[in-house]
């Protein structure tokens, strides 16, 4: 009788916990707040170096697993489900302060420059949708480290320290998304791939 494997234990307890969990169980959300808390705050704390943001990100995942228990469709391991969905959040977060302060640079330009018209304004707004779609399609590595480096503006060797990977890397994954970012968007125009190149330029 073949014997069974410690990943196979662990997705059979999963399965159970969610089972339970879409049945309204509060000790399966204990059972897996205990199991993976820890773990995940310390995934988080790996984008944002910041404890308490850490936790906070964390226990707002944690609150979105019980809100949403009922409709859950989760492929594989909860586990890695659960660090998905920080790394996520972690990201959306670098994402919106990084736009608040280029909103900020773009109200002191337009004080000083003409009104945008309304098409520039759908131009840009569909652009950075498009931006946003192609950021979010990234493989999670590539996404990270682009979003450590955009976002946060941090450097190739402090994103590498912070993920414990080569500076190599980091420039590799970043060259991969700024491709990935461009391909997504060059059907555009030259004034707004001027924009782009500016929005995605990594010092």
């Amino acid at each position: 009788m073949a014997s069974i494997s410690q990943d196979e234990l662990q997705n059979a307890q999963e399965q159970e916990w969610l089972h339970a969990l879409r049945g309204g169980s509060h000790a399966a959300l204990e059972a897996i707040f205990d199991s993976y808390y820890r773990y995940l705050v310390v995934s988080a704390y790996k984008f944002i170096q910041d404890d308490e943001r850490a936790k906070d990100l964390v226990q707002d995942v944690f609150f979105n697993l019980w809100t949403k228990r009922e409709a859950l469709t989760i492929q594989g391991s909860l586990k890695s489900y659960l660090r998905r969905a920080v790394v996520n959040r972690a990201i959306d977060e670098f994402r919106k302060n990084k736009r608040l302060v280029w909103e900020e640079d773009l109200s002191a330009y337009q004080q000083s420059a003409s009104e945008p018209s309304a098409d520039q304004l759908l131009a840009a707004q569909d652009l950075q949708q498009t931006i946003d779609g192609a950021i979010e399609k990234l493989p999670e590595k590539c996404r990270v480290v682009f979003a450590m480096s955009r976002f946060k503006n941090l450097s190739h060797k402090e994103i590498a320290k912070q993920l414990d990977i080569s500076t190599k890397t980091i420039e590799n994954q970043i060259t991969k998304a700024l491709r990935i970012i461009r391909k997504a968007v060059d059907q555009r125009s030259d004034l707004l791939l001027a924009i782009i190149f500016y929005t995605l330029s990594i010092a």
